[in-house]
């Protein structure tokens, strides 16, 4: 009986060969571009939909979105799980655990102090790893996650009104999502087969994780913290949710996987710190201005993760490690 094999890059392995480290980082970038355009637009859907209730219809979305690409491009038939039942609960589990997580999050807690605690994700995905893997820091990512969020701080800080950090409980909440999602992406490259492609391995998480957030809204919404779900949102709302489901959440979720796959978790954990970067550009389209604090804590950031691109450039192995795309 075949057992399954972790890929080497799902923590701090050798760097990739060149052509895998153009791939990886081009996925990373898109990824932090439809993330990015994720924020403004979320805002938007927020004045139709409540974040909970809003994670759950995105997920499903992204699920059936995903669920035809795989019945396209590899055959319906390989829509049966590719995984056993249990790692797919715990695994979907981890994701579904980052969108209520984050949620609860932004709800008990200021605007400033929650961006604030998000420019730590690289050091909370670094401490996740270390935790469930034992893995070493990679080179170049002490100066990498300096430079992040010296950047971030910069660019938070830029934008306060004056009230400044001020904790109110829900802070400890965002560091467990950003555990969360660490915890899912080495999960989705570590219990799959090698040869299972990005695209299975997104699909069946996305679709486990509709089915955990389903139960999670129904506790919250008997809580009265949700309110009732809308079910008559106009075309507008529907628009928008079409577009981020597809984008942000399916087609962001699978480039994510796949930049996991060939570049490392490692440098992944850095450029979820230029996604608030893309954010604020793509904001413009809806009448933001930038400050200058913000353009230059933008540039540290993108100078944070061609750092650890660079060291990972110079450090390249002769060959790419095989891995299922």
């Amino acid at each position: 009986m075949r057992t399954p094999s972790p890929p080497a890059t799902a923590t701090s392995a050798p760097s990739p060969a060149v052509g895998a480290l153009a791939s990886g980082t081009l996925a990373y970038l898109a990824t932090s571009v439809f993330w990015g355009a994720n924020i403004p637009l979320t805002a938007i859907l927020f004045r139709s939909f409540d974040p909970f209730f809003l994670s759950l219809i995105r997920a499903a979305l992204a699920s059936l979105v995903l669920a035809g690409a795989v019945s396209l491009m590899l055959g319906w038939r390989r829509l049966a799980l590719p995984i056993g039942v249990a790692r797919l609960a715990a695994m979907s589990a981890a994701m579904a655990g980052f969108f209520v997580f984050y949620n609860l999050g932004l709800r008990y807690t200021n605007t400033i102090t929650a961006a604030t605690i998000m420019a730590g994700a690289p050091v909370y995905g670094a401490v996740t790893m270390r935790l469930l893997t034992g893995s070493p820091l990679e080179r170049g990512f002490v100066p990498a996650v300096v430079l992040t969020l010296v950047g971030g701080a910069i660019a938070v800080w830029s934008r306060t009104d004056g009230s400044g950090m001020r904790l109110q409980g829900g802070e400890p909440l965002i560091v467990l999502a950003f555990a969360c999602w660490t915890a899912y992406s080495l999960y989705a490259q570590r219990w799959f087969d090698a040869s299972v492609p990005q695209l299975r391995r997104t699909w069946a998480a996305t679709l486990g994780a509709a089915f955990w957030l389903l139960p999670c809204w129904a506790l919250i919404r008997a809580a009265g913290v949700a309110p009732p779900a809308n079910l008559s949102p106009d075309a507008e709302a529907l628009l928008w949710l079409g577009l981020t489901g597809t984008f942000s959440t399916a087609l962001g979720g699978l480039l994510w996987n796949v930049g996991v796959s060939r570049v490392g978790l490692a440098a992944g954990v850095l450029w979820q710190n230029a996604v608030p970067v893309f954010g604020v550009l793509i904001s413009m389209m809806f009448g933001f201005v930038p400050t200058g604090g913000q353009v230059l804590g933008g540039a540290l950031v993108l100078a944070g993760v061609l750092v650890m691109q660079w060291q990972r450039f110079r450090h390249r192995p002769a060959t790419p490690p095989v891995r299922g795309d």
